[in-house]
C-alpha cells in the first residue's frame, strides 16, 4: 500500500514509501528514484551570441543611420520593413536599431535624455504620455554594451559630419546642453587617441563605457572636460590639458565634433 512521495533535495530523488502487511505485521519499504534532469532541447544555444547576430543583421539590413534632424530618403528602409524582414515586432526593431546607433528621434532622444537625468519608467511615463513598453523601445539594450555592429566608414563620417555642422550654428550654452544627447547619438562610431589607439563607447545612463577601458567616464566629467574647452575657446593642445579622467577618450572624440579647434598633440 502505497502510503507517502516525498522529494529529497539532495540526492534530487523520489521517495516512495510503503507499507505491506505480513501475518498482522507492518512492514514499511521505502524505494527512492532519482530523477534526471531533462536534457537542453538546444545545447549549444547561446542568448547572448545570438542576440548578437541579429543586431548585426538587423543593422546591416537597415543601412545608414536616421535621424529626424535631418532629411532622410523616401527610399530608406522603414521600421516596418525591418520587423516584416526578421519576423520581430516595430517596437523591438526600434530597439535594435536604437542600440546599434542607426535610429535616432525626438522622442528616443528625450527619453533616452530623461533615464540620463536618473528618471524612473513610471516618471518617464507621465512626463511623455507613452506606455511602459513604448519607453522601453526607445532606449538600447542594457546588457549589450561593447559588442556594437561596425557601422560603416560612410555612415560613420556622415553621423560626425552631422554633428559637427550642428554645432557650428550653437552657442557655448547650446553645445553643453545637447552635449549628451550627441554623444549618444555617435556611440559605436570608431575613434583613435593621440596614440593611435582605435575604440569606441556604449552610454549606459549617465555613463560612457569605453571598450579599452573597464572604468566608466561618468556624465558629470564629460561635462566638466567641455567647460575646460569652453575656457580655452576650443583650443586645446592635447588630451592632458583637460584635467579629468578618461581625457584621452573624450579629447578625440570632442575634435570629431568640432567642439575643438586645434587636434595637438
Amino acid at each position: 500500500m502505497l502510503n507517502a512521495i516525498t522529494f529529497n533535495p539532495k540526492t534530487e530523488g523520489v521517495t516512495f514509501k510503503t507499507t505491506n502487511k505480513n501475518c498482522g505485521l507492518l512492514l514499511e519499504t521505502t524505494k527512492e528514484v532519482k530523477i534526471m534532469p531533462m536534457p537542453k532541447r538546444k545545447p549549444n544555444y547561446n542568448p547572448a551570441s545570438t542576440m548578437q547576430e541579429l543586431l548585426t543583421a538587423v543593422c546591416d539590413y537597415y543601412g545608414d543611420p536616421v535621424d529626424d534632424r535631418e532629411p532622410e530618403s523616401p527610399d530608406h528602409v522603414s521600421l516596418h520593413d525591418v520587423a516584416e524582414k526578421f519576423g520581430i515586432t516595430v517596437m523591438k526593431a526600434r530597439k535594435i536599431l536604437i542600440t546599434g546607433g542607426l535610429y535616432s528621434t525626438t522622442i528616443s532622444r528625450r527619453v533616452q535624455a530623461l533615464h540620463a537625468e536618473g528618471k524612473t519608467t513610471e516618471e518617464i511615463m507621465k512626463l511623455t504620455g507613452l506606455r511602459r513598453a513604448s519607453i522601453n523601445s526607445y532606449e538600447s539594450y542594457k546588457n549589450i554594451i561593447y559588442s556594437l555592429p561596425e557601422i560603416s566608414i560612410k555612415a560613420e563620417r556622415q553621423k560626425q559630419y552631422r554633428v559637427r555642422r550642428r554645432n557650428k550654428t550653437r552657442t557655448d550654452e547650446e553645445k553643453e546642453g545637447k552635449l549628451w544627447q550627441e554623444l549618444i547619438y555617435l556611440q559605436g562610431c570608431l575613434f583613435t587617441t593621440s596614440k593611435g589607439l582605435d575604440f569606441t563607447y556604449k552610454v549606459c545612463g549617465g555613463e560612457m563605457f569605453v571598450d579599452r577601458n573597464e572604468k566608466s567616464i561618468t556624465r558629470a566629467t564629460v561635462m566638466k572636460a567641455y567647460r575646460k574647452v569652453v575656457e580655452l575657446r576650443g583650443d586645446v593642445k592635447g588630451p592632458k590639458v583637460l584635467g579629468t579622467f578618461g581625457a584621452s577618450y573624450l579629447y578625440p572624440i570632442f575634435v570629431k565634433m568640432g567642439l575643438i579647434r586645434s587636434a595637438g598633440a
